[in-house]
């Protein structure tokens, strides 16, 4: 278990799940293909995945920020702020947290693993099969 909350704690400061180093992007939008490090591949199945888990936590935000406004106000909750604000909270959430999904996307991955090391055939690093 501790294990698991390193690779998430790393992925959550934007480092490299598997050794912890940064330099993991070029820009906010473009994720290198491999850990300059340790040489993780950090492109292999993580786009669907990745993309997937954007959009729910967009999503998820987007709730508690409606449901938050709406029991604060409450019985005059401010519909034009909700208006305009709700779709401006979609388009952006998906962008600020593009590279955080990315990362936590291949820790995810990564732990998927018995012992959380990066198989050879599917990553390109660590053990090779028996």
């Amino acid at each position: 278990m501790s294990n698991r909350l390193t690779l998430l704690s790393r992925a959550i400061t934007l480092r490299c799940p598997h050794c912890g180093h940064r330099g993991l992007f070029r820009h906010w939008f473009a994720m290198r293909d491999n850990c300059p490090t340790c040489g993780l591949s950090l492109t292999i199945s993580n786009s669907v995945g990745a993309n997937l888990l954007n959009l729910v936590t967009a999503e998820f935000l987007l709730m508690i920020a409606l449901a938050a406004v709406l029991t604060l106000s409450w019985p005059n909750p401010p519909w034009s702020l909700l208006q305009y604000g709700a779709p401006l909270l979609m388009l952006l959430a998906p962008l600020l947290l593009y590279p955080l999904s990315k990362v936590v996307f291949v820790a995810f991955d990564l732990s998927l693993h018995p012992d959380a090391r990066p198989d050879i055939r599917v990553h390109g690093v660590g053990d090779s099969p028996s």
